[in-house]
């Protein structure tokens, strides 16, 4: 998988494997840009999600390494710290000025809604009994229904 890595590469390796599996058959797919260095990718339902560290997305499938849609942005132009959240059907994408960025989960990029909390956040957000926790340079918010 990727994250803190400067070559920008996410791979697939079968469970079970020992020792370095570079280029054995191990190795189910590999998808070498999309990746980010500080934000983790988030496996929800079939797909992986790669965000870049500037909030482009690339969806892809998680079994085949079958490319969904790739580069799909957010509205706004934004820097990203925190790691992408996923539930209820919805990708969260909180970027540094502490927007968080709604997306439809599935495999066609499409913005939901945009949501501000006024102030920076570099932590991923949480979600626990329905409700998403963020928590901004100066406040900790808890945003449910």
């Amino acid at each position: 998988m990727s994250a803190g890595s400067s070559q920008k590469r996410a791979f697939a390796v079968k469970l079970g494997g020992t020792g370095d599996l570079t280029d054995s058959p191990a190795v189910v797919w590999k998808y070498n840009k999309g990746t980010a260095y500080v934000p983790s990718p988030i496996l929800y339902g079939d797909y992986l999600y790669l965000t870049s560290d500037r909030g482009v997305l690339t969806c892809i499938d998680a079994k085949t390494g079958e490319v969904k849609y790739e580069g799909g942005r957010v509205p706004i132009p934004a820097s990203f710290t925190a790691s992408p959240v996923a539930f209820d059907g919805k990708i969260l994408l909180t970027s540094e000025d502490g927007d968080t960025f709604v997306v439809k989960a599935g495999p066609k990029h499409e913005i939901l809604g945009t949501n501000s909390v006024g102030e920076p956040v570099y932590a991923s957000p949480a979600v626990a009994d329905g409700n998403i926790f963020i928590r901004g340079e100066r406040n900790l918010y808890c945003i449910g229904s």
